[in-house]
């Protein structure tokens, strides 16, 4: 298989917007957002809440290849019926957001498993930091991601994986989507800030 042609098709699907890359020698770029932007104020707004004393920084993720698996998902979703791509956040330390930007989010670090081996997004960024692991600093970072979504299943007890034919669990009173398989996500933006507690 051509590497250089593979590349050029991943890098023509990439969002419009995005800073320019080095196809050959950059595998994710991290962009800060100007504080003085309308995007960094979009953001800024959407993480509103009483939960954090300030942010430090609010950053695009860039990362063709995260994006071109997202992309495919998305076309199999696609080819299966209506769904839905969710704006919903992710709380983790901020030791974690390099594993995350360069590889995607990984269940296996998540510590949270009474929905099963799945990655946890909120509804809000106060109930992602409220569920987040408290274990570490009060130095963390707030993903917001996009998540495909299609077949959902409620569910209000513990759960190992979904229902054959469910792609997605809601929990927490409709507050809490598990993911269980790679691609149905793609990490947008991260903001980094100091929490409360």
């Amino acid at each position: 298989m051509d590497h250089d042609m593979l590349l050029e098709d991943i890098y023509k699907g990439i969002p419009m917007d995005w800073h320019p890359m080095d196809q050959h020698n950059e595998r994710f770029k991290v962009i800060p957002l100007d504080p003085l932007s309308l995007e960094y104020h979009d953001i800024e707004f959407k993480i509103l809440g009483n939960y954090y004393s300030c942010i430090t920084g609010i950053y695009k993720v860039q990362n063709p290849f995260l994006y071109a698996k997202f992309a495919l998902k998305s076309y199999d979703y696609d080819k299966r019926g209506p769904f839905d791509v969710l704006s919903l956040f992710h709380d983790t330390p901020r030791e974690n957001v390099a594993s995350i930007v360069g590889f995607n989010f990984d269940w296996r670090y998540g510590g949270r498993y009474k929905y099963g081996p799945g990655v946890y997004f909120s509804v809000s960024p106060y109930l992602a930091n409220k569920h987040s692991n408290r274990s570490s600093s009060l130095y963390r970072s707030m993903f917001i991601a996009d998540v495909l979504v299609q077949n959902i299943q409620e569910v209000h007890h513990r759960i190992f994986l979904p229902d054959f034919g469910y792609d997605t669990v809601l929990a927490h009173n409709n507050c809490t989507y598990v993911k269980y398989f790679d691609g149905e996500f793609y990490p947008r933006y991260f903001v980094d800030y100091i929490s409360l507690w």
